[in-house]
């Protein structure tokens, strides 16, 4: 009898709500990986969602980030305060200015620079793109203050130059229809290495059989470029094209506030030193948060449609 009650506890099942250590390990695994995600989640919801909550409350609120100073609730006062405003509509033209001329130099560029690079020996190729990459290496700041002394009336290269053929020195920086075009060259100038370096390995990435099968056909170096080098480089295009899009005013911002500060009579000012005028220099937070919510949404709309675009108009050789 003692023998038959020991077989009988031993296969004995467990008792309920006792866990066994096959369960435990299960219930380990299946939980290890979000503990790694913990730190993350944190910093993401104190350093994005948090602000954001924050900045869609401060929206409908008047108010000057003093902690003496009371808020006082406007409601929708902003967003209708921000719509009448001429200095908004003047910075989203010119932020579709400078998005323009960074799309010259992020797309079309890069894609000339690349194709070109293609038919050069390797090694010249090599030092060609390392002279165009340079750029990104150097700082915002840096890169404003070389561009400063170069664009200078007084004694600056490109007036230099342009005074041996006897052109007026000009004033770069200064004059409403040149400081557009200043920031666009110095920005499209850091932009473009990058976009050769990105361009340059989705041209490398497509293979050789399509060019040789194309030139054994007979095609030209136009076809070839039209109907296989485009289709195959279409997802990095448009991987580029939604980057520029999107970090455009980020990118162009750091040259504002060293070169012009918005100026001339705000011919320079787009949406992001929009933000930094009303919300770090004049203290009008709750303006400042309407129309921070506003390009947030906007902003949101284009990314999602630049994917949809990606999905449809990218075209892959697998």
């Amino acid at each position: 009898m003692f023998v038959e009650l020991t077989e009988q506890r031993a296969v004995a099942p467990p008792l309920l709500g006792v866990t066994t250590p096959s369960a435990t390990r299960r219930m380990v695994s299946f939980t290890e990986p979000y503990l790694y995600l913990i730190p993350a989640l944190i910093g993401l919801g104190l350093w994005i969602y948090r602000p954001l909550f924050e900045t869609f409350n401060y929206s409908f609120y008047n108010w000057n980030l003093l902690p003496s100073t009371p808020k006082v609730f406007v409601g929708w006062g902003n967003y209708t305060r921000l719509f009448h405003m001429p200095a908004l509509w003047q910075a989203v033209g010119t932020s579709l200015f400078f998005l323009t001329g960074l799309l010259i130099f992020g797309l079309i560029l890069p894609l000339i620079v690349g194709t070109v690079a293609q038919h050069i020996s390797p090694k010249a190729s090599k030092v060609y793109q390392g002279l165009i990459f340079l750029p990104v290496l150097v700082s915002p700041i840096v890169t404003a203050t070389v561009w400063e002394f170069i664009l200078s009336p007084i004694g600056g290269f490109v007036d230099t130059v342009l005074g041996w053929f006897g052109a007026p020195a000009i004033n770069w920086l200064q004059q409403m229809n040149t400081a557009k075009f200043s920031i666009v060259l110095i920005s499209g100038w850091k932009v473009l290495g990058v976009s050769v370096l990105v361009v340059t390995a989705g041209l490398a990435a497509i293979g050789v059989e399509y060019f040789e099968a194309a030139s054994i056909d007979g095609a030209s170096r136009f076809q070839i470029f039209r109907k296989i080098t485009l289709p195959l480089l279409s997802p990095t295009l448009m991987f580029m094209f939604i980057t520029v899009v999107l970090l455009s005013s980020q990118i162009v911002f750091p040259l504002l506030n060293a070169m012009t500060q918005g100026g001339p009579m705000g011919s320079t000012t787009d949406i992001y030193y929009f933000l930094y005028q009303y919300g770090f220099q004049s203290f009008n937070v709750g303006l400042a948060s309407a129309a921070a919510v506003c390009f947030f949404f906007v902003f949101g709309a284009v990314a999602l449609v630049s994917v949809r675009l990606l999905d449809r108009f990218s075209f892959y050789d697998n």
